[in-house]
């Protein structure tokens, strides 16, 4: 079967617990949507609140990543704790606030009532969704400073350190 993409619903509280330990799972610990999942599958959480369940309004995709394991497991007692699959999450995703997003993502562009299919917790999207989901998620990497953007110019080697004394060296 071929690469899916999933949006799972979790407030920032819980999102960020998934995050730091590098899995995902759904709400109420469920087998039956990660029992769908495989490994390289996309998935993006998305915070329609910082607390549940009467936090204040978020409403945006906080993380994007990919499924690495081969199969739900549950990491206490069977039985006592949730299923979970574990994920590959992007390094110092950003908000991506869904407003911005709303009239390019499949999932919301024709409805107004788009939230209604949310309620599960857990939605599979298409690739494109996800795709602009990941991007918008994704920290824009670093501009180069003045110093190194002169240095490469020159002919220089600016170093590993970004800094290369007093004298210039030539890059070979």
């Amino acid at each position: 079967m071929g690469i899916r993409y999933w949006l799972i619903v979790q407030p920032l509280d819980r999102a960020r617990d998934l995050i730091d330990g590098g899995f995902a799972q759904v709400s109420w610990g469920s087998l039956e949507p990660l029992d769908r999942m495989g490994v390289a599958d996309g998935v993006v959480l998305y915070s329609p609140r910082y607390q549940n369940p009467d936090g204040e309004p978020l409403r945006a995709a906080v993380q994007a990543g990919r499924v690495v394991s081969e199969q739900p497991y549950q990491p206490g007692t069977a039985g006592r704790s949730p299923w979970r699959v574990d994920v590959e999450w992007l390094p110092d995703a950003r908000f991506a606030y869904i407003r911005p997003l709303r009239d390019m993502l499949e999932l919301t562009r024709d409805s107004k009532f788009w939230g209604e299919q949310l309620r599960p917790g857990w939605v599979e999207i298409s690739r494109r969704d996800f795709e602009i989901f990941e991007d918008a998620v994704r920290r824009p990497a670093p501009e180069p400073s003045g110093y190194m953007l002169r240095a490469l110019q020159e002919g220089r080697d600016p170093g590993p350190d970004g800094f290369d004394g007093d004298r210039p060296r030539l890059i070979r």
